[in-house]
């Protein structure tokens, strides 16, 4: 019971990695709050941790709109009094050549991979320092370190997510809160479905596909964590090399 009645939000909750996520940590006792725009799929996992005698709370989220998120970190402050962990996991992934995306393939992941992890931050810090503790982990990529082709905007945001985590890691440290990112390298999830139906991968023969669950001891580690003495604005890859 690595995380017992550790109030944890996850966004992207509903499925992939942050559904793998949230049942193990509701398995080391943390008490979870899992947020997406799909109800339907919160409420399966929902389903799924209860059953397995887990404590869970869903709250349907868009993190582009400011007074959702606030909605988010309320409920469930209001449900546990308080948050020890949040996992910025959602995340949308546009494909197409740089010269073709849009104005509007821009905006949407901008608003989703970064200003989502921005809203979600700043509504959770002031209840985290408040109680002078908390662990926030982004879930980043390696396509943030070394673009690809036909992946501009999600290397752009990912990439941003990296700096955005150092540069708050730096300003809340001393307050007993950690924040890293987590790079999973390649998953198979919805999101990435494009890419593993056709048999790619960032390199074939070093680098495979995982499948969520194979995410989850890292994403333990970094949660498990003491936040006084914590390891902070770092990057965690579990990729077998640094580089797409």
């Amino acid at each position: 019971m690595q995380l017992k009645d550790k109030v944890t939000i996850i966004t992207g909750g509903g499925r992939g990695i942050g559904r793998a996520i949230a049942i193990a940590y509701a398995a080391e006792g943390a008490r979870i709050v899992i947020a997406a725009r799909n109800s339907e799929q919160l409420a399966k996992v929902a389903t799924e941790i209860t059953e397995a005698g887990g404590e869970v709370l869903s709250v349907p989220t868009d993190l582009r709109i400011q007074v959702e998120v606030e909605n988010l970190v309320q409920r469930t402050v209001d449900r546990f009094g308080r948050i020890d962990i949040l996992v910025n996991n959602a995340g949308i992934n546009p494909r197409g050549l740089f010269l073709e995306s849009t104005d509007e393939e821009w905006e949407q992941g901008w608003q989703i991979n970064v200003m989502g992890v921005v809203r979600c931050c700043r509504a959770a810090l002031p209840i985290m320092k408040q109680q002078g503790s908390g662990n926030i982990i982004n879930v980043g990529s390696g396509m943030g370190q070394v673009g690809r082709s036909n992946l501009s905007v999600y290397c752009a945001s990912k990439a941003a997510l990296h700096g955005l985590t150092q540069s708050i890691a730096e300003e809340v440290w001393e307050d007993g809160i950690i924040v890293n990112v987590l790079i999973p390298g390649p998953v198979r999830t919805e999101l990435s479905k494009p890419a593993w139906e056709n048999s790619e991968t960032f390199r074939a023969e070093s680098d495979p596909w995982k499948e969520p669950e194979q995410v989850v001891a890292s994403a333990l580690f970094l949660a498990a964590q003491p936040p006084e003495s914590g390891m902070t604005g770092q990057i965690l890859s579990i990729m077998r090399r640094n580089s797409p």
